[in-house]
């Protein structure tokens, strides 16, 4: 039976890196569902399953994904179908969510290890000003990080920790990760 690391945490916090390294290392990625609109250089398949918003509903109707959600108008969910393909291979695979999806799943399936990765609020910060984006956006992203996300509630439901601040070496940070990956850290 494969194990699925499940990444959560604040916006900023490395998750997107994180994922990208893994599967740049062969680690395979679990494809979740949107239906925004492709960015410039995102395939279809590659990194979302890209969907016109009656087909995401009628997934939503047959209760076809584990998890969905809405944000900023676009819809988001991971399909039961790409779970349950990896869990009956024998593989590591990863995916980023957020903490209702990483619940959902562990109420789901027990090969499942919950990842939440954070940063100070200094360099949170300061990557999103990098990112650039809409200010506004920033400062509600910035205050949900302070008052939801970076407190020991959100935290909690974690089977593992890790911190990637600024003053961590990402290099760092990724052998720390590989080192939760290889030894398969029991849930």
């Amino acid at each position: 039976m494969g194990k699925i690391f499940a990444f959560y945490g604040p916006s900023a916090s490395g998750k997107s890196e994180i994922q990208k390294e893994l599967t740049l290392s062969g680690f395979q990625k679990i494809i979740t569902a949107t239906t925004r609109a492709p960015r410039l250089n995102e395939e279809a398949g590659v990194h979302y399953i890209f969907m016109e918003v009656p087909h995401f509903k009628d997934h939503i109707q047959t209760n076809s994904f584990i998890e969905w959600t809405q944000y900023n108008d676009q819809y988001y969910g991971t399909l039961k179908s790409s779970i349950e393909e990896v869990l009956d291979q024998d593989g590591k695979t990863h995916i980023v969510l957020d903490l209702a999806g990483v619940l959902a799943l562990k109420k789901r399936y027990t090969n499942i290890v919950a990842v939440y990765v954070g940063a100070n609020i200094e360099s949170i910060k300061r990557r999103m000003a990098s990112r650039g984006g809409l200010p506004d956006e920033m400062i509600k992203r910035v205050k949900k990080a302070e008052e939801v996300e970076l407190t020991s509630e959100y935290m909690q439901h974690a089977d593992v920790i890790i911190w990637n601040h600024d003053d961590i070496k990402f290099k760092n940070t990724m052998m720390q990760v590989m080192q939760i990956i290889e030894s398969g850290h029991d849930a």
